[in-house]
C-alpha cells in the first residue's frame, strides 16, 4: 500500500553514479556534448504503485541542456498516495570545455588533490623513480588531450620535471593546459660523470656536488647557478648573491629546466664504483641502476665480512681484526669496567618527581611518556615555519611532561637502568628542541604544573648575565658593544692582566673564566661543547643520566655508546676511548659502536697514530652505512624519520654533528693510509659537503648545529681545495672558481669571525689570486678579506690594510681588460704577500737545481794528478765532486715555493657593514664615458692615483721591486673580461676612511659608489658617516640622494631615521625634507619611533608639521573625521 520505491532506474546514454539502489535518491550523470537528449526506464516496485517524470509532459525523453547541469525529477507514488523523489543531475557536457575529470599517475600522488578548477599541482617521486607514467582523463570523448609530446610515459630529470597535459574542447574552440611539477627526492651522493669537464660545469657552489633543481640568479653575468633548496636557505634573510653580495631584485629566481635536462643526461659512473661496479648509466638512471647494483653495501646494524670466534672471550669477531681485538678490547683480558660514578637523586630531578601525576604503576607512567613523547615529535615545527601552540600544548610542555613521568618511574624503582636511559634521551632532546627548532619558554608562557621545572630555564639567564658581563668589559675597553669575537676576547685578557695587576685574584678568576666560556664559542663544537660539560644544561643533565644508567649495567653496549660520545663532545678523549673500547669489545660486529671509537682514535691530541688504519677501517663502515641510509631513505617515498620519536635514539641521522665531523676524519685518515676498495678521499669530502648542505636545508633554527654544519662545509670546502691544488695545479679556471666560492661561503655563514677563519678567508684569496692574478673580482676578494682581518684582529694589523687597499686599486685597474693573460698588476706585484710568494719560489727552484747537480756530474770521469786519484773513503769512480749534497739536502721537489699557507677550519669574515656590498644595477658598460667611471676606470681616478704618490708608502715600496717571474702571459683567445662595478671602490673607500682623515679620495669612490649603483644603502650610510662631524647637514642631503621607493623598506628606514635625527638636532624644523621623511619612517616603524620628536615639535608650536606628519604615518588626509578628533584632542586646532 505504501511502497513507493523504484525496483530499476537506468539512463541511456550513460550510466549512474553511483549505482541504482531503491534507497538511494540522488544520482549523477556526466554525457558528452553531443549527446542532446537522455531517455529515463523506470519500474516500480509495486505494480499498483505509479511514477511521473516531473517537466517532462509525460515523455520519458528529456532534451539537456549544453554545458550545464539538468535536474531530473522523478515522483514515484504509492497507491495511499505516500510519494518519494528520485533526482538525476545530468551534466550536459560543454563542446567548448576543456577539463578533466580526474588525472592518475603510477608514483607519487597529486598535491593539492585533482579539482578539475586547479591547473597546477606538483608530486615528490622517490629517486629511483626515472620515468613516471600519467593517465588524464576527460569527460568528453571528443575532447583532446596530449601529454607533454604526446606519451604518457614521461622521463624525468634528477630534479624537477614539468609534465604539461594539454586539453582542447571538442570543438576545438578552447585550450588548457594542466601543468604537474614532478620532483625526485634528491640523492645527496657525490656523482662522478665520465667527462670530467662536466663535473666543473654542473657543480654547485656550495654542495660542490651537481645541481639538484638548478636555478639562475637574474642578472648575473656569467650566471650565478645554485642548487634551489640551498639558495632559498641562503637568501632566507640576507637578499643578496652569496657569490659577489650584489643585492637580489624581487623575482631574483630564473628556473635552468633546461640545465637540468642535460645534466639528467649526463653519463656518470655508479654510485658504487669503489667496491668494483664498473657500470655507467644516464644521471637519470642513476638511483634506479644504485638500488639494484650488485656491489650494493647491505645495510645492517652489523659489519659484513668473514668473521671467527675469540678463543678467549668467546665474542664473534671479523678476522682481519683479531690482533686489534686481542690489543685493547677482549673483555676477558681487559676487566675493568668501573666507573668513578654512583647513583643518586640531583636536585633537578627532584622536582620532577615531586609533580607526581597521581600515577604509581611504572608501566603506566612509562606508556604515558612515550604517548607525550610522539605528540612532542608530531608538533615540532616545519622549516620556514613559526610554531603556535596553545596553552600547556607546546613541544617543550609536552615533553616536560614526559621527564616528570619517567622521573616519578624512577622514584619508584631507582636501579631500573632502561629508565635512568629514557631520562637522559629525554633531557638531550629539550637541547635539540631549543637549538635545531628554536623552541624557547618564557617565565610568563609557562603552563602553571610546569612553571619551577621546565629544563635548563636558569641557564639561559645565567647565559645571558655572562654575556652582559663581557659586553660591560667591551664597553670599558673600548671595543665597542657588538665588537666581533676576536676584539671581543681581547678585552676580556686586557681586562684579566689589569685585575691581576690590581691584586684582585677573584675578580681575575672570574675573568679568566669569562675567557674560556667565550673563547669555546669560536670552537668547531661551540655551545654544544659547553652544554655537555655544564650540569645546570639539559645536556649535562643528560650525560648524568646516562652514567646513571651505565653504573647500574656496566655491560650495555648502548650505554658505553652514548656516554662515550658525550665525552667525546667535551673534549675527554681518553675516557671515551676506555668506553667505546668496551662497547666493540662486548660486541666486535657492531658498526654504530665501532664509528665512535675510531671517531675517538682519530681525535686524540696526537691522532690516531700506530691506530690510523685501525681508526679508518672503524670509520669507513660507519660512513658507509650513514651513506647508504640516506640513499635508501631518497629511494622511499615516506619519511624514515618518523620511525625514532627522539633524536638522541637515532645517532645514524644526517643531522648528528658527530656523525659528519667523523666523515671528515675519515678523509684525514684515507690520506695517510689509504685502502683498497674504499671510497677516495675526494669521495667522502664530497658526501659529507651534500650531507652538511643538505641538513642547513632543513633545519629549523640557526643554533649551534646549524653552525657546525657550516663548520663541516667550510672544512670539506678546504680539504677539497688542497687536493686539487695538489693534483690539476694547472687547472687554474677550476682552482679559481673553487677559492672564490670559499670565500663567499665563509663570508655568507653565521660563524663568529674568528682569527681562525679571518685567516682560512685570507688563504683562500690568496690562491684564488694566484690562480687567476689579473681577475678583478678575485682581488677585490682578496681586498675584502685583508680589510676585514684589519677591522677584526686583536692587533689592528696595521700591514693587512695597507695590502687591502693595494689589492682594491689592483682590482680597479684590471677592469676592462683580459681576466687570463697579460701582465700582472703592479699593485699586486708591490704587495708584500706577493712578494714572499717569489722568494719562496726562488728558493724551491734553487733547491730543485742544487738537487740536481749530482745528475749532472754523473760519470764524468775524475782528474788525475794530485788529489785526483779516489782513496780509501773518498767518492768511488764516476761519484761526485766537492759540493755534492750529504744526507739532509733537500730533495727535488722538497721546498714549495707557493703562497698557499695553512687551511684552517673557518667561517665567515666582516666584509661588509649594513647590508653588505651592493648591487648590480651598478654594472657601467665598457666603453661608456658616465661621469662614474671617467675617473676611475683604470686607477681609481686621478685623485687615487695622487693619493697613490702622496700617501705614506706601502707596502713593499720602501726596497726595490723584484721582477716578476711571469711579467707577460699570452691572453686566450676570446678570454673574458673584467666588467666594470662598484665593489672595489667601495672597499677601497672604507680602507682609506680607517687611516686618513683626508677623506677626499674615500669621498669621490663613494659617490662613484652611488652613481654605478644607487640603491647601496652602505655607500649613503658611509659616505655620510665622513661628514656628520665637520657637515651634518650634508650628510643629511647625502641621505636624501637615496632613490627611495614608493613604499620603504627596514633598510630605508635607518637612512629616513638619519636625516629625522640630524635635522631635528639642528632644529631644522622647517626643512621640507622633515616632514617626508618623518612621514616614511613612521610607516615602516611605528609612530612611536617619533615620540621624542612630536614632543619638541609640539613645544616649538609645529602643529601644522605635526598635522601633515601623523596623518601621513596613518595614510590619511588632514581633514579626515578621526584625524580632526585626535587633533582636537592634542589641541592642535
Amino acid at each position: 500500500m505504501d511502497d513507493c520505491d523504484l525496483e530499476k532506474l537506468s539512463i541511456k546514454p550513460g550510466s549512474l553514479s553511483p549505482k541504482f539502489h531503491r534507497n538511494t535518491t540522488e544520482y549523477n550523470v556526466t554525457v558528452a556534448s553531443d549527446v542532446d537528449k537522455l531517455t529515463i526506464s523506470c519500474l516500480t516496485s509495486d505494480s499498483n504503485a505509479c511514477y511521473q517524470i516531473l517537466g517532462s509532459d509525460g515523455s520519458k525523453t528529456l532534451p539537456l541542456k549544453e554545458g550545464d547541469v539538468n535536474v531530473i525529477k522523478i515522483e514515484v507514488s504509492a497507491e495511499d498516495g505516500t510519494t518519494k523523489v528520485y533526482q538525476i543531475h545530468a551534466k550536459r557536457l560543454s563542446a567548448k570545455d576543456a577539463s578533466l575529470t580526474a588525472i592518475q599517475l603510477s608514483a607519487g600522488s597529486l598535491q593539492p588533490e585533482f579539482n578539475s578548477e586547479i591547473l597546477e599541482y606538483t608530486s615528490v617521486v622517490p629517486s629511483c623513480c626515472s620515468s613516471i607514467k600519467v593517465t588524464p582523463k576527460a569527460p568528453d570523448k571528443k575532447t583532446g588531450v596530449k601529454v607533454c609530446s604526446g606519451d604518457p610515459e614521461v622521463s624525468l630529470n634528477v630534479g624537477d620535471t614539468a609534465v604539461d597535459i594539454e586539453v582542447t574542447s571538442a570543438d576545438g574552440s578552447n585550450k588548457q593546459v594542466y601543468t604537474i611539477n614532478v620532483m625526485r627526492k634528491w640523492l645527496s651522493r657525490l656523482v662522478s660523470f665520465t667527462d670530467p669537464t662536466l663535473a666543473m660545469k654542473y657543480e654547485c657552489p656550495i654542495t660542490l656536488g651537481p645541481f639538484y633543481k638548478p636555478v639562475s640568479i637574474k642578472g648575473s653575468d656569467p650566471k650565478h647557478i645554485f642548487t634551489e633548496p640551498l639558495i632559498d636557505e641562503m637568501t632566507r634573510t640576507s637578499k643578496q648573491d652569496p657569490l659577489d653580495g650584489t643585492p637580489l631584485e624581487t623575482e631574483w629566481k630564473n628556473c635552468e629546466s633546461g640545465l637540468d635536462a642535460e645534466m639528467s643526461a649526463a653519463i656518470v659512473q655508479c654510485l658504487y664504483q669503489y667496491a668494483g661496479c664498473q657500470e655507467k648509466v644516464k644521471y637519470s638512471e642513476l638511483s634506479a641502476h644504485a638500488k639494484e647494483c650488485s656491489h650494493r653495501p647491505k645495510l645492517d646494524d652489523d659489519v659484513a665480512g668473514e668473521c671467527d670466534t675469540c678463543k678467549d672471550c668467546s665474542r664473534k669477531l671479523l678476522k682481519s681484526e683479531g690482533d686489534w681485538h686481542k690489543a685493547s678490547m677482549c673483555t676477558s683480558k681487559f676487566t675493568n669496567r668501573e666507573i668513578k660514578h654512583s647513583v643518586k637523586e640531583h636536585s633537578w630531578e627532584k622536582k620532577f618527581s615531586g609533580q607526581g601525576v597521581g600515577e604509581t604503576n611504572i608501566d603506566k607512567l612509562v606508556t604515558e611518556a612515550k604517548k607525550h613523547i610522539k605528540d612532542y615529535r608530531d608538533n615540532l615545527p616545519k622549516h620556514g615555519q613559526a610554531g603556535r601552540f596553545q596553552d600547556g600544548k607546546s613541544p617543550l610542555d609536552l615533553l616536560n611532561t614526559a621527564a616528570i613521568n619517567i622521573a616519578c618511574a624512577i622514584k619508584k624503582d631507582a636501579k631500573k637502568a632502561e629508565l635512568h636511559f629514557q631520562l637522559g634521551l629525554i633531557l638531550e632532546e629539550h637541547y635539540y628542541a631549543q637549538d635545531m627548532f628554536g623552541l624557547k619558554k618564557d617565565d610568563a608562557d609557562l603552563d602553571d604544573n610546569f612553571g619551577g621545572l621546565t629544563i635548563g630555564t636558569g641557564q639561559s639567564a645565567k647565559d645571558s648575565s655572562k654575556e652582559d658581563d663581557i659586553q660591560a668589559i667591551c664597553e670599558q675597553r673600548g671595543a665597542g658593544a657588538n665588537a666581533p669575537l676576536s676584539r671581543q676576547l681581547q678585552a676580556i685578557d686586557e681586562e684579566y692582566k689589569y685585575l691581576l695587576d690590581q691584586g684582585q685574584s677573584g675578580k681575575a678568576d672570574y675573568v679568566q673564566n669569562l675567557y674560556i666560556w667565550k673563547s669555546k664559542q669560536a670552537t668547531q663544537d661551540g655551545k654544544a661543547a659547553q652544554a655537555a660539560a655544564d650540569q645546570e644544561t639539559p645536556l649535562g643533565q643528560a650525560y648524568l643520566k646516562y652514567l646513571d644508567a651505565l653504573s647500574l649495567d656496566q655491560n650495555n653496549v648502548l650505554y658505553n655508546i652514548h656516554v662515550g660520545r658525550l665525552m667525546l663532545l667535551q673534549g675527554n678523549t681518553d675516557d671515551a676511548i676506555q668506553r667505546l673500547q668496551l662497547a666493540v669489545g662486548l660486541k666486535p660486529t657492531f658498526i654504530l659502536a665501532r664509528f665512535y671509537l675510531g671517531l675517538a682514535l682519530a681525535l686524540q691530541k696526537d691522532g690516531a697514530g700506530s691506530r690510523s688504519k685501525e681508526a679508518a677501517v672503524y670509520l669507513h663502515d660507519g660512513v658507509q652505512h650513514v651513506l647508504q641510509l640516506g640513499t635508501a631513505e631518497a629511494e622511499n617515498d615516506k619519511d624514515s624519520s618518523k620511525e625514532f620519536c627522539l633524536h638522541a635514539e637515532d645517532l645514524w641521522r644526517q643531522s648528528n654533528v658527530q656523525m659528519l665531523r667523523g666523515c671528515v676524519q675519515l678523509g684525514g685518515l684515507l690520506k695517510k693510509v689509504p685502502q683498497d676498495k674504499y671510497m677516495t678521499v675526494q669521495d667522502v669530502y664530497h658526501s659529507v659537503a651534500l650531507a652538511a648542505s643538505k641538513n642547513l636545508c632543513s633545519l629549523v633554527s640557526r643554533g649551534d648545529t646549524y653552525q657546525s654544519m657550516e663548520w663541516v662545509l667550510l672544512d670539506c670546502h678546504a680539504n677539497l681545495l688542497e687536493i686539487l691544488l695538489e693534483t690539476q695545479t694547472s687547472n687554474t679556471t677550476w682552482i679559481a672558481q673553487r677559492c672564490q666560492r670559499l670565500s663567499a661561503l665563509i663570508l655568507s655563514s653565521t660563524l663568529p669571525k674568528s682569527i681562525e677563519i679571518l685567516k682560512l678567508q685570507e688563504k683562500t684569496c690568496e690562491k684564488g689570486v694566484i690562480a687567476q692574478p689579473w681577475s678583478s673580482p678575485a682581488l677585490c676578494q682578496l681586498g675584502t678579506s685583508q680589510l676585514a682581518m684589519y677591522d677584526n684582529s686583536p692587533d689592528g694589523a696595521k700591514d693587512s690594510l695597507q695590502e687591502a687597499k693595494l689589492s682594491f686599486r689592483a682590482s680597479i685597474e684590471q677592469e676592462g681588460k683580459p681576466s687570463i693573460g697579460g701582465h700582472i698588476p703592479e699593485q699586486l706585484i708591490k704587495s708584500s704577500w706577493w712578494q714572499d710568494k717569489l722568494k719562496k719560489e726562488k728558493e724551491k727552484k734553487a733547491a730543485e737545481e742544487k738537487a740536481k747537480t749530482p745528475a749532472a756530474s754523473k760519470g764524468q770521469p775524475t782528474g788525475r794528478g794530485r788529489g785526483g786519484t779516489p782513496t780509501r773513503g773518498g767518492p768511488a769512480r764516476g761519484g761526485t765532486t766537492r759540493g755534492t749534497p750529504t744526507r739532509g739536502a733537500p730533495a727535488r721537489g722538497a721546498t714549495r715555493g707557493t703562497a698557499r699557507g695553512g687551511t684552517a677550519r673557518g667561517g665567515s669574515t666582516a666584509a661588509a657593514t649594513r647590508g653588505g656590498t651592493a648591487a648590480r644595477g651598478g654594472k657601467v658598460a665598457i666603453g661608456k664615458t658616465s661621469s662614474a667611471t671617467k675617473t676611475t676606470a683604470a686607477t681609481g681616478g686621478k685623485s687615487a692615483a695622487k693619493t697613490a704618490s702622496t700617501k705614506s708608502p706601502e707596502p713593499g715600496n720602501k726596497q726595490e721591486q723584484p721582477a716578476d717571474s711571469k711579467p707577460c702571459v699570452p691572453v686566450p683567445v676570446n678570454a673574458p673580461l673584467n666588467r666594470i662595478t662598484y665593489p672595489a671602490r667601495l672597499g677601497l673607500a672604507r680602507a682609506l676612511s680607517r687611516e686618513t682623515e683626508d677623506y677626499k679620495e674615500s669621498e669621490m669612490l663613494y659617490n662613484d659608489v652611488i652613481t654605478m649603483a644607487p640603491q647601496i644603502h652602505d655607500a649613503y650610510i658611509e659616505l655620510a658617516d665622513l661628514m656628520i662631524k665637520s657637515e651634518p647637514l650634508k650628510a643629511v642631503d647625502v641621505y636624501a640622494r637615496y632613490p627611495f621607493q614608493e613604499t620603504s623598506s627596514f633598510d630605508d628606514a635607518y637612512l629616513h631615521g638619519e636625516i629625522v635625527r640630524l635635522l631635528m638636532k639642528h632644529e631644522q624644523f622647517d626643512d621640507p625634507k622633515l616632514q617626508k621623511h618623518m612621514i616614511a619612517w613612521g610607516r615602516v616603524m611605528g609612530i612611536g619611533c617619533l615620540e621624542k620628536y612630536v614632543e619638541i615639535l609640539d613645544s616649538k608650536f609645529k602643529t601644522e608639521l605635526l598635522k601633515n606628519v601623523y596623518a601621513g604615518v596613518n595614510n590619511k588626509s588632514v581633514d579626515d573625521p578621526d584625524m580632526q578628533a585626535f587633533f582636537k584632542f592634542k589641541m592642535w586646532l
